[in-house]
């Protein structure tokens, strides 16, 4: 199944695969060099050696589903790298003693994976909070109407 973000060349690449123009494709915007969606359905494709493949119309959010510790899972190298930093919390930003930095600094470990590690965390964190209070306004709500089903039948009074 290909999945992506609208007009990233999902179709394209199945009208390649296929060598023939099965999809429908726009032409990429001069403006911003992005490409347009396009592609308004799912569909099934037979690929030539027998493969199903799927192409999906482009989604405009992804979310994780994780916890933060299914990070160390997926960057194994970063976690790895962690353990002899200087400070137990170290968030690999501007720390001394970052072993995570210096393997970047010296090659051992990508910038650029790196930055994959940090978009994911921060991401997490972000679901993790927005979470949090979605369950907190939850409780709110629920305790709201409990105190006005109380007024409107006098319960809260004495007797």
């Amino acid at each position: 199944m290909l999945v992506g973000s609208s007009g990233v060349g999902k179709s394209t690449l199945i009208n390649r695969l296929l060598d023939e123009n099965v999809q429908p494709t726009r032409e990429v915007r001069q403006s911003d060099d992005r490409g347009r969606h396009t592609t308004t359905h799912r569909e099934l494709f037979r690929m030539p050696g027998g493969a199903l493949l799927i192409d999906n119309p482009g989604i405009r959010e992804l979310q994780l589903w994780a916890e933060e510790s299914a990070l160390d899972d997926s960057f194994g190298e970063i976690a790895g790298l962690a353990e002899a930093c200087r400070y137990e919390d170290c968030a690999h930003q501007t720390e001394p003693g970052c072993a995570v930095l210096a393997a970047t600094d010296s090659g051992a470990l990508s910038a650029e994976r790196l930055e994959s590690f940090r978009a994911l965390q921060k991401e997490l964190r972000y679901l993790r909070v927005r979470q949090d209070a979605s369950a907190q306004h939850a409780e709110k709500r629920k305790w709201r109407a409990i105190h006005r089903e109380m007024r409107r039948s006098g319960r809260h009074r004495r007797m």
